[in-house]
């Protein structure tokens, strides 16, 4: 996949106050989610828990994205360099 912008940039973006108050809703979300699971007294079908398990799954997927896309843009120009360094 290409991206448009650099490693230093996602890992700018990774450090901002943006995207600390980013992850501390998606925390909050994923908070939902266990209290929801976790709860004795709830009456969730088996249906409503393989969502919520599947909506806590997304939600740290979308926590790691910034990270994942960065080390794959260095990937990829390793990868670049390498070949460049074959030649």
């Amino acid at each position: 996949m290409s991206y448009r912008s650099s490693a230093q940039a996602f890992s700018e973006f990774m450090d901002s106050t943006i995207w600390d108050d980013i992850l501390q809703e998606l925390n909050a979300w994923l908070d939902d989610v266990h209290k929801i699971l976790e709860d004795p007294s709830g009456d969730a079908g088996e249906k409503a828990l393989y969502r919520l398990g599947g909506n806590a799954e997304t939600i740290r997927n979308v926590m790691r994205m910034p990270e994942v896309i960065r080390d794959s843009i260095i990937e990829d120009r390793k990868e670049v360099s390498e070949e460049v360094s074959e030649e």
